[in-house]
């Protein structure tokens, strides 16, 4: 239920919605690991920089294809830095260097400016490596679909696989049944249909193949997992997006949107390691 402290999703102002984020535990006092070191990676060209983490274990660190991550926050908020928590474990779990980028936020810079984003820093990260993998979280799901669509034929075959964490579908998903409860959490019909407003007020994603992940056509990502959570509303775009791109689904059961948050801790830690493919002594 609500409280007075909760923010207003679908008519708050953008300002106060990024201040309530930015004071999340987990962007205050994430519980980081020792054996992950963090850079800032300044803009360059089209790509607005970011921050890049960087496993201490030498050897796995080397080999391991880098990761370039796209953080969520509904398209409005959020940046590299509310997002540590999950992008430093990735890189304590994988051993590989986690690029974790920004991109411009609505409605400020409504779209395409985030897929033109996305793509630029995709295609630095390109430079010099064999390969890449790929990933992001909710809203930053969809940017980095958009990223890897955006790529020619010749540089997508560079992307090893792509790992989504409970992905929005974006507008071209149809609304789910109204719920006042989630509405309270940012998550129901109402309050994501104000960030598309924001996002895409001149309708350009929904029905385009070039934007919209659940139109024929979108280009099929490959070794596609999308991690969902059971008791989350967003999992039936999650669960959209698994069958339009043919992907792998693993549904953390009994667990809600953004509950990566909670790293390091099981039973977040578990689902992660499940989702990238690891077992207790490395990839399964």
């Amino acid at each position: 239920m609500a409280t007075h402290s909760d923010p207003d999703w679908i008519n708050g102002p953008v300002a106060a919605l990024r201040a309530w984020r930015d004071r999340r535990p987990e962007v205050l006092a994430p519980a980081l690991p020792d054996a992950v070191t963090q850079h800032v990676l300044a803009p360059e060209g089209g790509c607005p920089g970011g921050l890049v983490f960087t496993p201490l274990a030498s050897g796995a660190g080397d080999e391991a294809a880098p990761i370039v991550y796209f953080h969520g926050g509904g398209f409005i908020t959020g940046s590299p830095w509310t997002h540590r928590i999950v992008t430093a474990w990735i890189a304590q779990e994988t051993g590989a260097r986690v690029i974790s980028v920004a991109w411009r936020l609505a409605p400020e810079h409504p779209f395409p400016a985030q897929a033109q984003d996305a793509v630029a820093s995709l295609r630095r990260q390109l430079t010099g490596v064999r390969q890449l993998r790929l990933m992001g979280d909710s809203a930053g799901g969809l940017v980095a679909l958009w990223a890897f669509a955006g790529l020619t034929e010749t540089e997508r075959a560079r992307i090893a696989d792509v790992t989504l964490f409970y992905p929005g579908a974006g507008p071209g998903m149809p609304p789910a049944p109204q719920n006042a409860a989630h509405e309270a959490d940012g998550l129901g019909p109402k309050s994501l249909a104000s960030y598309h407003r924001h996002l895409d007020p001149q309708a350009l994603i929904a029905g385009d193949p070039r934007h919209d992940p659940l139109a024929p056509g979108f280009p099929r990502p490959p070794g596609l997992t999308i991690l969902g959570a059971g008791i989350d509303p967003v999992l039936r775009d999650g669960e959209a997006l698994a069958r339009a791109l043919q992907g792998r689904l693993v549904l953390a059961d009994g667990l809600d949107h953004g509950f990566l948050g909670g790293l390091p801790a099981d039973p977040a830690r578990g689902w992660l390691r499940k989702a990238l493919g690891l077992t207790e002594r490395g990839r399964v």
